[in-house]
Protein backbone atom coordinates (compact mmCIF):
# COMPACT_ATOMS: atom_id res chain seq x y z
CA UNK A 1 0.00 0.00 0.00
CA UNK A 2 1.21 3.50 -0.86
CA UNK A 3 0.14 6.26 1.55
CA UNK A 4 0.28 9.92 0.58
CA UNK A 5 0.32 11.56 3.99
CA UNK A 6 -0.18 15.27 4.80
CA UNK A 7 -2.77 15.46 2.05
CA UNK A 8 -4.34 18.42 3.88
CA UNK A 9 -1.28 20.47 2.88
CA UNK A 10 -1.31 19.56 -0.82
CA UNK A 11 -3.31 20.81 -3.78
CA UNK A 12 -6.63 18.88 -3.59
CA UNK A 13 -6.68 18.55 -7.39
CA UNK A 14 -3.48 16.44 -7.28
CA UNK A 15 -5.33 13.40 -5.94
CA UNK A 16 -7.29 12.34 -9.05
CA UNK A 17 -4.41 12.22 -11.58
CA UNK A 18 -2.28 10.21 -9.14
CA UNK A 19 -5.06 7.69 -8.52
CA UNK A 20 -5.76 7.43 -12.25
CA UNK A 21 -2.06 6.79 -12.97
CA UNK A 22 -1.85 4.00 -10.42
CA UNK A 23 -5.03 2.41 -11.78
CA UNK A 24 -3.41 2.25 -15.21
CA UNK A 25 0.09 1.15 -14.23
CA UNK A 26 -0.36 -0.71 -10.94
CA UNK A 27 -4.03 -1.62 -10.46
CA UNK A 28 -3.26 -4.06 -7.63
CA UNK A 29 -1.46 -1.45 -5.49
CA UNK A 30 -3.79 0.24 -2.98
CA UNK A 31 -3.26 4.02 -2.78
CA UNK A 32 -4.66 6.19 0.00
CA UNK A 33 -4.40 9.88 0.88
CA UNK A 34 -4.28 10.68 4.57
CA UNK A 35 -4.08 13.48 7.09
CA UNK A 36 -3.01 12.52 10.60
CA UNK A 37 -4.30 15.84 11.92
CA UNK A 38 -7.90 14.81 11.28
CA UNK A 39 -7.33 11.02 11.02
CA UNK A 40 -8.56 11.24 7.42
CA UNK A 41 -8.80 7.83 5.69
CA UNK A 42 -6.94 6.15 8.55
CA UNK A 43 -9.63 3.49 8.91
CA UNK A 44 -9.20 2.43 5.28
CA UNK A 45 -5.56 1.53 6.04
CA UNK A 46 -6.63 -0.53 9.04
CA UNK A 47 -9.29 -2.27 6.95
CA UNK A 48 -6.70 -3.19 4.33
CA UNK A 49 -4.22 -4.38 6.98
CA UNK A 50 -6.94 -6.59 8.47
CA UNK A 51 -7.34 -8.41 5.15
CA UNK A 52 -3.66 -9.41 5.29
CA UNK A 53 -4.09 -11.25 8.58
CA UNK A 54 -6.33 -14.06 7.35
CA UNK A 55 -5.49 -16.98 7.50
CA UNK A 56 -2.52 -16.26 9.81
CA UNK A 57 -3.21 -15.17 13.42
CA UNK A 58 -1.53 -11.76 13.18
CA UNK A 59 0.56 -9.65 10.82
CA UNK A 60 3.48 -7.25 11.31
CA UNK A 61 3.89 -4.50 8.74
CA UNK A 62 6.69 -1.98 8.17
CA UNK A 63 6.20 1.75 7.55
CA UNK A 64 8.85 2.99 5.10
CA UNK A 65 9.26 6.42 3.50
CA UNK A 66 11.35 9.55 3.05
CA UNK A 67 12.28 11.68 6.07
CA UNK A 68 9.61 13.92 7.59
CA UNK A 69 6.64 12.58 5.61
CA UNK A 70 4.82 11.73 8.84
CA UNK A 71 5.55 8.02 9.28
CA UNK A 72 5.54 8.21 13.07
CA UNK A 73 2.46 10.45 13.03
CA UNK A 74 0.74 7.90 10.82
CA UNK A 75 1.51 5.09 13.28
CA UNK A 76 0.17 7.20 16.16
CA UNK A 77 -2.97 7.97 14.16
CA UNK A 78 -3.49 4.30 13.31
CA UNK A 79 -3.03 3.37 16.96
CA UNK A 80 -5.46 6.09 18.06
CA UNK A 81 -8.16 4.96 15.63
CA UNK A 82 -7.46 1.23 15.81
CA UNK A 83 -7.05 0.57 19.54
CA UNK A 84 -7.96 3.91 21.11
CA UNK A 85 -4.54 4.41 22.69
CA UNK A 86 -2.19 7.37 22.76
CA UNK A 87 1.11 8.27 21.19
CA UNK A 88 3.59 5.43 20.66
CA UNK A 89 6.19 7.01 18.31
CA UNK A 90 8.07 10.28 18.78
CA UNK A 91 7.30 12.98 16.20
CA UNK A 92 8.71 16.39 15.26
CA UNK A 93 8.74 19.09 12.58
CA UNK A 94 12.28 18.27 11.45
CA UNK A 95 13.45 15.05 9.74
CA UNK A 96 15.49 12.52 11.69
CA UNK A 97 13.33 12.22 14.81
CA UNK A 98 13.16 8.45 14.33
CA UNK A 99 16.77 7.26 14.24
CA UNK A 100 16.40 3.55 14.94
CA UNK A 101 13.83 0.86 14.29
CA UNK A 102 11.54 0.76 17.30
CA UNK A 103 9.65 -2.27 18.58
CA UNK A 104 6.30 -3.31 17.20
CA UNK A 105 3.25 -1.15 17.90
CA UNK A 106 -0.19 -2.74 17.97
CA UNK A 107 -2.68 -0.74 15.90
CA UNK A 108 -5.53 -3.25 15.71
CA UNK A 109 -6.80 -5.75 18.27
CA UNK A 110 -8.97 -8.14 16.28
CA UNK A 111 -7.46 -9.18 13.99
CA UNK A 112 -4.06 -8.36 15.49
CA UNK A 113 -2.03 -5.94 13.37
CA UNK A 114 1.39 -4.61 14.42
CA UNK A 115 3.49 -1.88 12.78
CA UNK A 116 7.21 -1.12 12.83
CA UNK A 117 8.38 2.49 12.53
CA UNK A 118 11.63 3.06 10.61
CA UNK A 119 14.04 5.99 10.07
CA UNK A 120 13.51 7.98 6.90
CA UNK A 121 15.02 6.57 3.70
CA UNK A 122 16.79 9.05 1.45
CA UNK A 123 18.70 8.61 -1.81
CA UNK A 124 22.45 9.28 -1.29
CA UNK A 125 22.53 12.16 -3.76
CA UNK A 126 19.97 14.28 -5.58
CA UNK A 127 21.63 15.51 -8.76
CA UNK A 128 18.75 17.73 -9.88
CA UNK A 129 19.03 21.04 -7.95
CA UNK A 130 15.33 21.83 -8.39
CA UNK A 131 14.31 18.44 -7.03
CA UNK A 132 16.71 18.97 -4.13
CA UNK A 133 15.06 22.32 -3.39
CA UNK A 134 11.62 20.71 -3.37
CA UNK A 135 12.79 18.12 -0.84
CA UNK A 136 14.36 20.84 1.31
CA UNK A 137 11.37 23.21 1.20
CA UNK A 138 8.98 20.41 2.20
CA UNK A 139 11.22 19.46 5.15
CA UNK A 140 12.90 16.32 3.85
CA UNK A 141 16.35 17.73 4.66
CA UNK A 142 17.28 19.43 7.91
CA UNK A 143 17.11 23.19 7.45
CA UNK A 144 20.61 23.88 8.74
CA UNK A 145 21.99 21.71 5.92
CA UNK A 146 20.32 23.93 3.33
CA UNK A 147 20.47 27.66 2.64
CA UNK A 148 17.20 28.98 4.06
CA UNK A 149 17.28 32.11 1.92
CA UNK A 150 17.76 30.09 -1.27
CA UNK A 151 14.87 27.84 -0.19
CA UNK A 152 12.72 30.91 0.46
CA UNK A 153 13.64 32.35 -2.93
CA UNK A 154 12.53 29.15 -4.68
CA UNK A 155 9.32 29.09 -2.65
CA UNK A 156 8.58 32.70 -3.59
CA UNK A 157 9.13 31.81 -7.26
CA UNK A 158 6.67 28.90 -7.03
CA UNK A 159 4.02 30.88 -5.14
CA UNK A 160 4.14 33.53 -7.85
CA UNK A 161 3.80 30.78 -10.45
CA UNK A 162 0.68 29.54 -8.67
CA UNK A 163 -0.70 33.08 -8.52
CA UNK A 164 -0.68 32.85 -4.72
CA UNK A 165 -0.07 36.47 -3.85
CA UNK A 166 -1.60 36.51 -0.39
CA UNK A 167 1.85 36.79 1.17
CA UNK A 168 2.11 40.39 -0.08
CA UNK A 169 -0.70 41.61 2.17
CA UNK A 170 0.14 39.28 5.05
CA UNK A 171 3.75 40.50 5.25
CA UNK A 172 2.83 44.11 4.40
CA UNK A 173 4.95 44.49 1.32
CA UNK A 174 4.99 47.94 -0.38
CA UNK A 175 1.44 48.72 -1.61
CA UNK A 176 0.53 45.11 -0.75
CA UNK A 177 1.93 44.08 -4.14
CA UNK A 178 3.67 40.75 -4.87
CA UNK A 179 7.37 40.74 -5.66
CA UNK A 180 10.03 38.66 -7.38
CA UNK A 181 12.74 40.14 -5.14
CA UNK A 182 13.51 37.76 -2.27
CA UNK A 183 15.28 40.50 -0.30
CA UNK A 184 12.21 42.72 -0.49
CA UNK A 185 10.04 39.85 0.74
CA UNK A 186 12.37 38.84 3.57
CA UNK A 187 12.69 42.41 4.75
CA UNK A 188 8.91 42.59 4.90
CA UNK A 189 8.74 39.30 6.79
CA UNK A 190 11.46 40.37 9.22
CA UNK A 191 9.64 43.63 10.00
CA UNK A 192 6.35 41.80 10.38
CA UNK A 193 7.68 39.28 12.93
CA UNK A 194 10.25 41.54 14.58
CA UNK A 195 13.29 39.56 13.42
CA UNK A 196 16.00 42.07 14.35
CA UNK A 197 19.56 41.28 15.40
CA UNK A 198 22.00 43.29 17.49
CA UNK A 199 22.61 46.68 15.91
CA UNK A 200 19.08 46.97 14.58
CA UNK A 201 19.68 44.99 11.39
CA UNK A 202 16.96 42.76 10.01
CA UNK A 203 17.55 39.02 10.45
CA UNK A 204 16.81 37.76 6.94
CA UNK A 205 17.70 34.15 7.79
CA UNK A 206 15.15 34.10 10.60
CA UNK A 207 12.65 35.69 8.21
CA UNK A 208 13.34 32.97 5.62
CA UNK A 209 12.79 30.26 8.23
CA UNK A 210 9.47 31.82 9.23
CA UNK A 211 8.34 32.16 5.61
CA UNK A 212 9.15 28.50 4.91
CA UNK A 213 7.35 27.40 8.08
CA UNK A 214 4.21 29.21 6.97
CA UNK A 215 4.24 27.17 3.76
CA UNK A 216 4.87 23.88 5.54
CA UNK A 217 1.96 24.43 7.90
CA UNK A 218 -0.44 25.41 5.12
CA UNK A 219 -0.72 29.08 6.15
CA UNK A 220 0.18 30.19 2.61
CA UNK A 221 -2.29 27.79 0.98
CA UNK A 222 -2.37 24.22 -0.32
CA UNK A 223 0.14 23.71 -3.11
CA UNK A 224 1.97 20.71 -4.60
CA UNK A 225 5.46 21.50 -5.88
CA UNK A 226 5.77 18.40 -8.07
CA UNK A 227 4.21 18.24 -11.51
CA UNK A 228 1.41 15.67 -11.14
CA UNK A 229 -0.25 16.30 -14.46
CA UNK A 230 -1.30 13.14 -16.36
CA UNK A 231 1.53 13.64 -18.84
CA UNK A 232 4.17 14.02 -16.11
CA UNK A 233 2.90 10.95 -14.28
CA UNK A 234 2.99 8.88 -17.47
CA UNK A 235 6.61 9.87 -17.99
CA UNK A 236 7.44 9.08 -14.36
CA UNK A 237 6.09 5.54 -14.45
CA UNK A 238 7.77 4.84 -17.76
CA UNK A 239 11.18 6.23 -16.79
CA UNK A 240 11.27 4.63 -13.35
CA UNK A 241 10.32 1.24 -14.74
CA UNK A 242 8.56 0.50 -11.48
CA UNK A 243 5.44 -0.73 -13.19
CA UNK A 244 4.54 -2.10 -16.62
CA UNK A 245 3.80 1.19 -18.34
CA UNK A 246 3.88 -0.23 -21.85
CA UNK A 247 1.22 -2.86 -21.25
CA UNK A 248 -1.28 -2.33 -18.40
CA UNK A 249 -2.34 -5.99 -18.69
CA UNK A 250 1.18 -7.28 -18.08
CA UNK A 251 2.02 -7.85 -14.41
CA UNK A 252 5.43 -7.42 -12.80
CA UNK A 253 6.96 -10.20 -10.69
CA UNK A 254 5.99 -8.37 -7.53
CA UNK A 255 2.40 -8.02 -8.71
CA UNK A 256 2.25 -11.69 -9.75
CA UNK A 257 3.32 -12.68 -6.22
CA UNK A 258 0.58 -10.44 -4.86
CA UNK A 259 -2.02 -12.17 -6.99
CA UNK A 260 -0.73 -15.60 -5.93
CA UNK A 261 -0.88 -14.68 -2.25
CA UNK A 262 -4.41 -13.33 -2.61
CA UNK A 263 -5.49 -16.52 -4.35
CA UNK A 264 -3.91 -18.64 -1.62
CA UNK A 265 -5.80 -16.72 1.04
CA UNK A 266 -9.05 -17.09 -0.86
CA UNK A 267 -8.49 -20.84 -1.16
CA UNK A 268 -7.66 -21.07 2.57
CA UNK A 269 -10.90 -19.25 3.48
CA UNK A 270 -12.93 -21.56 1.24
CA UNK A 271 -11.30 -24.61 2.85
CA UNK A 272 -12.35 -23.34 6.28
Amino acid sequence: MIVYNKYDLSDPSSKKPILDAFKRHSPLTPVVFTSCQQDTNIKSILDYAATLVDPIPHVTLMVVGMPNVGKSSLINSLRRVGVGKGKAAATGAQPGITRTVIGTVKVLEDPAVYLIDTPGVMVPHISDPVRSLKVAVTGGIRDHLSDEQVMADYLLFRLNQFGAYGYAEWFRLPNNQPTNDINELLEGVAKRIGAIVKGGELDLTMAAKFFIKQYRTGKLGQYTLDDVSPKALEEFFEVQKLYCANNPDELSRRQIKKVEKLEQRKMARKAD
